[in-house]
C-alpha cells in the first residue's frame, strides 16, 4: 500500500472511530428529545418522487480529497440515460460549488449545467459555504458569492433547485461538510435569504431553495443545531419565507448506525429519521408542513465488508419506505448519492457507495433504482 493510500485508509477509519465513539458514548447531562420515534400512520396518499443521482465523485471524508478512478463522461452520460425511463425525470445533483473555488467554481459549474442540459437532463446546484483561506465568518464575502452564483447559474432554465450549505450541523469532516467551519450558521441563514432575493431579481420566485443536514452526529449538538437555527431565523425574517425545504443525508450502515441493527431495515432506519425530522428537529427551528423534506444524499456501500446484494436490499427498503410515507411526512424528492464508484476497492467510507464500479459497468442497485424511477417517478 503506498503512502497516500495508508494516510487515506487512516483518515476513513478515523473518522469512522470518530462517528461511532461521539454516537455511542453516554449523552451528557443536557438531555435531548429526538432519539427515537415511530413512523406516524400513514394517513395521505403516497407522492410521485422526483428522482435524482450525483453523478460526480463523491467527496472524501476528512479535510482533503483522496484518488478518484480516471473519469470518463462519455461513459458516464450513457449510463446516465440508461438509468432514466422513458416519461420520467432524473435530476443531476452537482455537488461541491466551494466559495473557495471563487468565479472559476461558477463558470466550471456553468459548463457543467449547460453540458448536462445538451445531453436533456436537468440539474441541482450544491452551493458549499467552504471558507477560502482567511475568510471563515466573513459573510459578506459570503453572500457576494451566493449572488454570483445564483445570478449565473439560476439564470439556466435547466437548473431546477439549489441547496446552499451541506451538512451545516457536522463539525467534522471540512472536505464534505460546512458544519466544520466558523460562522457557517449565518452562511446558511443569510445564503439562503440572498439566494432568493437574486432568484426573485432572475424571474424565478420559485426555485426550490434548502440546506442539507447529516444523519446523525450527536444528538445533543444536533438538538443545539437546530434550537440556534431557530434563534437565527428569529432574527432574519426572510429566512422561513425563502426556504423550500430541508434535506436529509442518511447513510444508515454506514453513518447512523454505523452496521445494521438487528430487525431493522434501511428503510426503517431512513423513515425513523425523516419521523424525528419531521416532527421534533425542524419545529425548534420554526419550519412547518410548508418546507418540505427532501432526501439530498441516501447511498448504501460496497465496499469495507459490504456488499453489492446488500446494497440492492438496502435501496429497495429505502425507496419503498420513503415513497409510503412521503405523503404523510410531506416528501418529495430523493437523490442517490452516487453515479460511480470513486475507488471500488478504496478505503474511505464513500468510496463504493456508486450504482456503478469504477469501471462503468453496472452494480444490481442500478437496475433496481432505474425501475423504482418508473414506478414512483415523477
Amino acid at each position: 500500500m503506498s503512502g497516500s493510500a495508508a494516510d487515506q485508509r487512516r483518515g476513513a477509519l478515523a473518522l469512522a472511530a470518530a462517528f461511532v465513539v461521539a454516537l455511542a458514548a453516554p449523552a451528557p447531562a443536557r438531555a435531548t428529545d429526538c432519539l427515537t420515534a415511530n413512523p406516524p400512520p400513514v394517513t395521505a396518499p403516497a407522492t410521485a418522487l422526483r428522482f435524482g443521482i450525483t453523478p460526480q465523485a463523491a467527496g472524501t471524508a476528512g479535510p482533503t480529497q483522496g484518488d478518484v478512478a480516471p473519469e470518463d463522461e462519455t461513459k458516464a452520460v450513457r449510463a446516465l440515460h440508461r438509468l432514466q425511463p422513458n416519461r420520467r425525470q432524473l435530476v443531476l445533483r452537482l455537488n461541491r460549488l466551494f466559495w473557495s473555488d471563487g468565479q472559476a467554481g461558477i463558470d466550471r459549474f456553468a459548463a457543467l449545467v449547460d453540458s448536462y442540459a445538451a445531453a436533456g437532463f436537468a440539474s441541482e446546484i450544491q452551493v458549499r459555504y467552504h471558507p477560502p483561506s482567511g475568510h471563515e465568518g466573513d459573510i459578506a464575502g459570503w453572500e457576494a458569492f451566493v449572488r454570483a452564483a445564483v445570478q449565473e447559474l439560476a439564470s439556466r432554465p435547466s437548473v431546477v433547485a439549489m441547496s446552499i450549505t451541506n451538512e451545516a450541523n457536522l463539525p467534522i469532516s471540512p472536505n464534505t461538510s460546512d458544519g466544520a467551519y466558523a460562522g457557517v450558521l449565518d452562511a446558511l441563514v443569510r445564503g439562503i435569504v440572498v439566494a432568493r432575493e437574486e432568484a426573485v431579481g432572475l424571474g424565478r420566485p420559485d426555485l426550490p431553495l434548502g440546506f442539507t443536514v447529516m444523519w446523525r452526529w450527536d444528538p445533543n449538538s444536533d438538538q443545539r443545531f437546530w434550537e440556534d437555527l431557530g434563534s437565527r431565523a428569529a432574527q432574519e425574517p426572510a429566512f422561513r419565507s425563502s426556504l423550500t425545504y430541508v434535506g436529509l443525508q442518511p447513510y444508515p450502515g454506514l453513518v447512523w448506525p454505523p452496521a445494521p441493527l438487528p430487525g431493522r431495515t434501511a428503510g426503517d432506519e431512513a423513515v425513523e429519521a425523516l419521523t424525528l425530522l419531521r416532527d421534533c428537529y425542524m419545529p425548534k427551528a420554526g419550519l412547518g408542513g410548508d418546507v418540505a423534506l427532501w432526501i439530498t444524499e441516501n447511498g448504501y456501500a460496497t465496499n469495507l465488508g459490504r456488499t453489492e446484494s446488500q446494497q440492492d436490499a438496502d435501496l429497495t427498503s429505502t425507496i419503498d419506505a420513503v415513497h409510503r410515507w412521503s405523503g404523510t411526512l410531506g416528501v418529495t424528492d430523493y437523490r442517490y448519492f452516487n453515479l460511480r464508484d470513486n475507488r471500488s476497492q478504496g478505503t474511505d467510507l464513500f468510496d463504493a457507495v456508486g450504482l456503478l464500479r469504477d469501471d462503468y459497468s453496472e452494480k444490481p442497485a442500478f437496475a433496481t433504482y432505474r425501475s423504482f424511477i418508473r414506478r414512483y417517478g415523477s
